[in-house]
């Protein structure tokens, strides 16, 4: 047996009540026998025997009704008798995925899901408690009230979500309910995409029912890639598009609203799309919004994808020759490429290149560690003269990899920086922290990649430095393909005025956001933003980061190409689907609203003991009414 109020148990000490009244009756004072009254002696003690049984009977019902209505008063559940299903705890999961959008005979496929999950809540009692957990996370609870508006009010996500994340939430819910019965009840489109998880899920002894409510495989156009070549247009470039579609159709492309190329492509598969990459140049500056857009079909979230890009003029650099050869090739190909322009050195917004060690040089600077060990003093000095929290230490000669940190690598745009993850060191100077007395309230500068343990590239306010010099000899980081792609972005981005370009699904969390107090949404409305982590807004589009009044980057919200697939159901049904994603003791499916539904209140084990405990106590102060008047 278990109780929902165990607290009130407590009352059950107030059967001591008639237990004191009838020991406090039988006190025995002084005997005086009078003759007078011997005859009543006589009678009472022919009646003694009726007396004491119904003092008895009178007590045995009072502790009765009081001990009915402390057990009632803490609701107990037990497998005995009672009225109704037990308190249960039910988390309904409803898979809101961009899938539960595809609309047909006028309606979209959320509504069918909506109604199976309503049909469920309205079955619960004030004693049970009941949320809601959609597959972005979102959990909602409180009254059947209140749930009911949050079903009205839900509506598709733009990417996948993660349902697998949302289901755990759901098992912490329901177990959080006890002694209610945990059940998690799921309610999803069954497309195959959204029940893939990282790894399966156990949910232990709390049930979980799968209800599928899957719709006639439709045909489906989508936008699966939209993105800018290069990121940085000086003021030309061009879009790298992919279209999936069962027949011929035509695509529109877009810049801050404004139609700007248009074109046909042929029937194509989403595993092998049609690719077509147009070049165009953009007559503002600045960050700009572009979107290519497809005819409308069944699911139109994919119909269209955004992508974000920044037109500016190339940042401007000056070249020491301390640098040595790979950088200066690399830079050399950049600037002939046209993504980048000779400066002089010293000029306003002019990066200097070269070795830390060379002299009177100023911000913004990109450095690297000196060729010869006997500098590193002279590059200390350097660094301290420039305002760079960071020394050089001792020179290590074995061979480690790098690797990139965690906030490096959430910055999309800074997917150059797998140029170092893997890189073999084999000659470097751990950089250690040294902000000095003026580091009071400075925010600790990003490490980009680490050797050994140490932190190896750095990057701070005007500045990134290289814990090597960029030699062979002391590491393949200048072999790599992705050393050119690294350097441009150094330059354009850490130490010029391009800022970050971020990519992300509806709903994932991203890090790394310390530096930024909101994000500019595509209606002009600001959505405020604290510490390091935040949500993805569940809508596509291109959001700009904002630093206070200025723009300094983009976050570019598409949904995952993978969820436009229609994939039909695998060869197990509904059983094997939820297989991919979850493990337990009780973990099935139904193949029907009512089945579902059964299936739920049947884990209830038990039932409510509320109204037959009260009716016991009842009936227990009736009957001590009646022996009273006796």
């Amino acid at each position: 047996m278990a109780f929902l109020a165990p607290a009130f148990l407590a009352l059950a000490a107030l059967a001591g009540v008639p237990l004191l009244v009838h020991l406090l009756r039988r006190r025995i004072g002084r005997t005086v026998d009078f003759p007078a009254v011997r005859y009543l002696l006589r009678m009472e003690q022919e009646h003694s025997r009726d007396l004491k049984l119904r003092n008895r009977l009178l007590l045995i019902l009072r502790l009765i009704a009081v001990l009915a209505l402390a057990l009632a008063a803490a609701r107990p559940i037990a497998a005995l008798f009672g009225t109704g299903h037990a308190p249960i705890a039910v988390a309904v999961v409803l898979d809101n995925s961009m899938s539960s959008g595809v609309v047909q005979d006028g309606r979209p496929r959320l509504d069918s899901l909506r109604a199976a999950a309503r049909s469920l809540l309205q079955e619960l009692t004030n004693d049970d408690r009941g949320w809601i957990v959609t597959a972005d996370g979102r959990v909602l609870g409180g009254t059947p009230a209140s749930l009911e508006a949050g079903l009205r009010d839900l509506a598709p996500l733009g990417g996948r979500g993660d349902l697998a994340a949302a289901t755990q939430r759901a098992l912490g819910l329901a177990r959080r309910g006890a002694p209610r019965t945990p059940v998690v009840a799921l309610v999803s489109d069954g497309q195959p995409s959204a029940f893939r998880a990282d790894s399966v899920l156990d949910a232990a002894d709390v049930p979980v029912l799968l209800l599928t409510v899957p719709a006639a495989m439709t045909a489906n156009r989508a936008v699966l890639q939209a993105t800018p070549e290069p990121t940085r247009w000086t003021p030309g470039g061009a879009v790298s598009l992919a279209v999936a579609s069962p027949d011929s159709t035509s695509w529109r492309l877009a810049l801050d609203g404004r139609t700007v190329a248009r074109g046909d492509v042929s029937p194509a598969t989403i595993d092998a799309p049609a690719r077509v990459t147009p070049r165009l140049a953009s007559a503002t500056s600045g960050w700009v919004r572009g979107s290519v857009e497809l005819d409308a079909d069944a699911l139109r979230a994919d119909d269209t994808r955004y992508f974000a890009v920044r037109v500016a003029p190339p940042p401007a650099i000056a070249v020491r020759g301390e640098g040595g050869p790979f950088l200066a090739a690399a830079l050399s190909t950049l600037v002939d490429e046209q993504r980048l322009a000779r400066g002089r050195e010293g000029e306003t917004g002019v990066v200097t290149i070269g070795s830390a060690d060379a002299a009177d040089t100023r911000k913004p600077v990109l450095l690297t560690a000196p060729r010869d060990p006997v500098r590193v003093g002279e590059a200390n000095r350097q660094l301290a003269r420039l305002g760079i929290p960071w020394r050089f230490g001792a020179i290590a000669r074995a061979t480690v990899l790098a690797r990139v940190t965690g906030a490096a690598s959430a910055d999309t745009n800074a997917a150059s920086t797998r140029a170092f993850d893997g890189a073999p060191v084999r000659l470097r100077y751990p950089l250690l922290y040294s902000p000095g007395e003026n580091a009071a309230g400075a925010d600790r500068p990003d490490t980009i990649a680490t050797a050994g343990g140490a932190p190896w590239v750095v990057a701070g306010a005007d500045y990134v430095l290289l814990g090597s010099p960029l030699d062979p000899e002391a590491t393949d980081l200048p072999l790599r393909a992705a050393f050119v792609p690294w350097v441009l972005e150094a330059l354009a981005r850490r130490l010029g005025d391009e800022g970050r370009l971020l990519t992300a699904a509806p709903g994932a969390t991203l890090s790394g956001l310390r530096d930024l107090t909101a994000l500019e949404a595509p209606d002009g409305s600001l959505l405020p933003l604290s510490g390091d982590r935040a949500t993805v807004p569940a809508t596509s589009g291109v959001y700009f980061l904002r630093r206070q009044a200025a723009r300094v980057g983009a976050l570019v919200v598409n949904p995952e190409p993978e969820e436009s697939a229609f994939e039909p159901m695998p060869a197990g049904g509904a059983e094997a689907l939820l297989a991919r994603m979850l493990r337990g003791q009780d973990v099935a499916a139904a193949s029907s609203v009512a089945e579902w539904q059964r299936a739920v209140f049947s884990r209830a084990a038990g039932q409510a003991l509320l109204l037959p405990l009260v009716a016991l106590a009842l009936l227990a102060l009736m009957a001590e009414a009646w022996v009273s008047r006796r």
